[in-house]
């Protein structure tokens, strides 16, 4: 089939059906006849040369080339939307946009440090950051609704096809406490303490938590774990305000010690955190991403 041959109402319909879920409801939504759209995925399918739908009881399933379809259809139709949005930015002409997930596990100042670069080269860059959980930030990022995501984490086992892990920047663990809670602040500190101290640690659901037990069952160190954190800038601002000792990466030291009095306890050189930009393969490149990328670590 030749791509001049490709009716892009056709597949409109078809793409409406598959999130619909049935014709009735497809035709509903479009304000057409169960019949016309019908008629027209008759049509589809015969340009096509594939079924795309088999009937199952009384309800419709996409075959194995109707799940493909539905694939591409899914970024045509998406990226329309983006480009219908583009289109109606009063700011169009006057800024580039570059759209970022920021996953919540990865503190502000380093998701800013990470950015900076780019915004400070960029005087006309309009950034649109948005902070929410990995998988629903990477699910957005599959859908075009995001340009990037930085994250603690890369793809792991979870590796979606087509998206692209990159290393951006590694920076080692400190332990942390508000001066409040330290015997002697200021004076030199043996890890030792860290076995009679009150401990906050990221949950278990962190990357980061699994280094951190290890690093401390290897220094036969066992502290009192007296709270777990998701979010590691509540883990932070807990921590800041006495709550217990707490990791954070190095980059942090001065901010925390200016914002929350907190001082560096231990640094932990066998332990470090991984940052990383997480993208879609550019079809249509955004030069920003491309730039994020571009200083990536080898």
């Amino acid at each position: 089939m030749s791509k001049a041959e490709l009716n892009y109402k056709h597949l409109h319909y078809f793409w409406t059906v598959a999130k619909e879920g049935g014709v009735a409801r497809a035709a509903e939504r479009l304000g057409l006849s169960p019949q016309t759209i019908s008629g027209q995925l008759g049509k589809l399918e015969r340009e096509m040369g594939r079924t795309l739908f088999q009937q199952v009881g009384r309800r419709l399933e996409l075959t194995e080339a109707g799940r493909e379809a539905l694939r591409y259809a899914d970024e045509i139709f998406l990226l329309g939307e983006r480009l219908r949005d583009a289109l109606n930015d009063p700011q169009l002409g006057q800024a580039s946009r570059l759209t970022v997930g920021i996953a919540d596990s990865v503190p502000k100042l380093v998701a800013y440090q990470l950015l900076a670069p780019l915004v400070g080269a960029t005087p006309q860059l309009r950034l649109v950051c948005h902070e929410g959980d990995f998988d629903e930030l990477v699910s957005a990022l599959s859908r075009h609704k995001l340009d990037i995501v930085l994250s603690d984490r890369d793809l792991g086992q979870a590796q979606q096809r087509r998206l692209v892990a990159r290393r951006l920047a590694s920076c080692p663990i400190g332990i942390y406490a508000a001066r409040s809670l330290l015997a002697q602040p200021g004076s030199a500190r043996s890890r030792a303490e860290l076995s009679q101290a009150p401990m906050l640690m990221p949950s278990k659901r962190s990357s980061m938590r699994a280094r951190l037990d290890a690093w401390l069952d290897a220094e036969g160190l066992r502290p009192s774990i007296v709270g777990e954190f998701d979010d590691s800038a509540l883990l932070t601002t807990f921590g800041g305000n006495g709550a217990g000792y707490f990791p954070a990466a190095t980059v942090l030291t001065e901010m925390l010690s200016r914002q929350y009095d907190a001082e560096l306890v231990t640094e932990l050189s066998e332990v470090s955190e991984d940052y990383y930009a997480i993208s879609l393969p550019a079809r249509l490149p955004n030069r920003h991403v491309e730039r994020l990328l571009q200083a990536a670590l080898p």
